[in-house]
């Protein structure tokens, strides 16, 4: 009997070899290693997708920053303009 914790001890290359070792004796379709690839590999993807958004949230907060920076840049500009017309100068 294959228990969850024996399955998440065994590296990949384990996995599959006792897949293919079972596939070898059994009529009917078994796919047990074949989850728990599957699992692992939807596990690695889940913290790639969060470590994407982390970086992006980042991302998205700099381009914020700097708009606003350019944003007070723009109306500083502005205002000098309008000032330097107005006394002449």
């Amino acid at each position: 009997m294959v228990n969850v914790e024996d399955l998440r001890s065994k590296s990949e290359e384990e996995l599959m070899r006792l897949h293919n070792e079972e596939m070898k004796n059994r009529a009917e379709h078994y796919n047990v290693y074949l989850d728990e690839l599957t699992r692992r590999e939807t596990v690695r993807q889940g913290e790639r997708m969060e470590a994407l958004t982390t970086s992006l949230n980042r991302l998205t907060r700099w381009i914020v920053g700097l708009t606003v920076i350019i944003a007070i840049a723009t109306i500083a500009g502005v205002l000098l303009t309008v000032w330097t017309l107005t006394h002449g100068g």
